[in-house]
């Protein structure tokens, strides 16, 4: 098989053995080797070989990863009208920044105008810190008759009017689920969950589901990136259906990106029952070439960081409320058990200090009782923690993959409503986390934050807030980590670091073309350096125009 060799501007490798190189040669889906024209000389005279020279001007880093995104999530919200506290790119429609109580409702009324009579109207993006109080009254304002459905920006929870509150049966699940509020029409956490049962065959029925996921896999590659984890697999649609759509719309030489799947446990248990486990295990046989399953299972610690139900210590919130349990402290690690018995790696959810302690106490435990070595425990989101919990955590070999817009979307709110200045300026704590030793990746969490790999590190390394302001600089990750946290440390923490992640010798052929050098600007560019192309073992995506 014949190589063929890309010249490039420079090429950053992620190898400290061999950091930046200029020519990278590829056979098939492997990289052969890395280094320059001349260097890789022995392997040219041995073989046929072809130059392309696309990339002569182009910098190659290796291909983006974002290891926690939620595809069929993203799908259902697609499907939705979006009303945001930011301004969102969605490929084919632009959504403004919406701020304040009376723009908020101003643009509910507008969309739901546009609605036919027979319609619910449900909408995404809804949050009390930038868009006012909210409830039944409000909504049932706009329409008594038509159920309308708000979405909290977390996704965590909803709000209902009186024929939303009909149309998802809230009454049956407020019978027995303190997290339904019939009064007020809030729905959250487990009370969500109940109404989604209803929402998603409502918002991805008839063929949306697979067209909405179509949608999805561009955002994928708009962002440069080429891998992504759904950490969460089974927890929207019925875990057998998302396979389905999945292999109809993801599947193929056509997709430029492959993804790994980790499922969500308590989804499964909900369908499976006992037979959770070997259903789990089954399904991780059926890998193909784009979509493959992981040994690998996520489970909850506490609440959205977004909407503000995470748990805090001491000293709580400020305004006093408390936040929510998705798994009582006591019961973590018996959701966790026999799975870090069997040997799966282990993702948790966890957001607040009183989450973290919880989450952390569950692995000790686990370690005492079966001790395991590189088991890489991947403590996911990390909104509020101390840094006696990182160097604990560092103590307990586990690794933190932050959300990296926490910060920027949220930071300058949480400042004046939750936190205070001291937690809020040190949210996403990714600089003790490195100072420790512990390996630090960085995700989207999509929808939560949009899958833009290099935004998300350039906040990461430059901690600034939506309005500029520079959140507890001693946090930054330095320009280097933060971009190993979207390659090669995400794919150390996903165990694929001996496929991705880098650009060596034998590796898959994964690259993501960059127009500039991310190392030769300064971080706060790095959102607007354009992506020309991406790379998927050995075949070129160039990046619509």
């Amino acid at each position: 098989m014949s190589i063929t060799v890309y010249p490039a501007r420079r090429i950053h490798t992620m190898d400290p053995s061999l950091p930046e190189a200029t020519a990278l040669a590829v056979r098939g889906d492997r990289i052969v080797e890395v280094g320059t024209l001349e260097s890789l000389r022995p392997w040219l005279d041995a073989h046929e070989h072809v130059i392309d020279n696309r990339f002569t001007d182009s910098i190659l880093v290796p291909g983006l990863i974002d290891p926690h995104v939620h595809p069929p999530l993203m799908a259902l919200l697609l499907a939705t009208e979006w009303i945001t506290p930011e301004a969102w790119d969605l490929r084919g429609r632009d959504v403004p920044a919406t701020l304040g109580r009376d723009a908020y409702l101003d643009r509910l009324a507008e969309l739901e105008a546009r609605y036919s009579s027979d319609q619910p109207f449900i909408t995404y993006g809804w949050h009390r810190q930038f868009h006012g109080e909210l409830n039944r009254t409000d909504l049932d304002a706009v329409s008594a008759i038509r159920p309308i459905v708000v979405w909290g920006r977390s996704f965590h929870e909803v709000w209902c009017n009186g024929p939303a509150l009909e149309l998802v049966d809230a009454a049956e699940g407020a019978a027995w689920d303190p997290n339904i509020d019939l009064e007020t029409g809030r729905m959250w956490e487990s009370g969500m969950a109940w109404a989604l049962r209803t929402l998603r065959e409502v918002l991805i029925g008839e063929g949306r589901y697979e067209a909405m996921m179509e949608e999805v896999g561009q955002l994928v590659h708009r962002g440069g990136v080429t891998t992504i984890a759904d950490v969460g697999f089974g927890g929207m649609a019925l875990p057998e259906r998302e396979l389905e759509v999945l292999a109809q719309v993801h599947e193929g030489d056509h997709v430029p990106f492959r993804q790994y799947l980790i499922p969500q446990v308590a989804a499964f248990k909900r369908q499976y029952g006992a037979e959770a486990a070997d259903r789990m295990a089954e399904m991780r046989t059926r890998g193909t070439e784009r979509i493959r399953f992981l040994d690998a299972t996520k489970f909850f610690a506490d609440g959205a960081f977004i909407a503000q139900l995470m748990q805090l210590g001491e000293p709580g919130y400020i305004d006093g409320h408390e936040g929510a349990w998705m798994a009582e402290p006591g019961r973590i690690v018996q959701h966790i058990r026999s799975f870090w018995n069997a040997g799966s790696q282990v993702n948790i959810h966890v957001n607040g200090d009183r989450g973290m302690d919880a989450t952390l106490d569950a692995v000790a435990e686990l370690l005492a009782e079966a001790p395991r070595f590189d088991h890489r425990t991947v403590l996911h989101h990390v909104g509020v923690s101390t840094q006696a919990q990182m160097r604990r955590a560092a103590a307990l070999g586990c690794a933190i993959q932050a959300n990296g817009y926490y910060l920027r979307f949220f930071g300058d709110q949480f400042t004046a409503e939750g936190l205070g200045t001291e937690r809020a300026s040190q949210m996403t704590r990714v600089g003790s986390a490195r100072r420790y030793g512990m390996s630090v990746s960085l995700h989207s969490d999509l929808p939560m934050g949009p899958l833009e790999p290099l935004l998300a590190a350039s906040v990461m390394a430059t901690r600034r807030s939506a309005s500029g302001v520079e959140f507890c600089p001693e946090e930054c990750l330095s320009p280097y980590d933060a971009i190993a946290a979207v390659t090669i440390e995400a794919a150390w923490q996903l165990f694929l670091d001996g496929e991705i992640g880098s650009l060596v010798s034998g590796k898959l052929a994964d690259v993501t073309v960059l127009a500039e050098d991310p190392f030769e600007l300064d971080p706060l560019a790095w959102p607007d350096i354009g992506i020309e192309a991406t790379m998927l073992s050995g075949r070129v995506y160039p990046l619509p125009r």
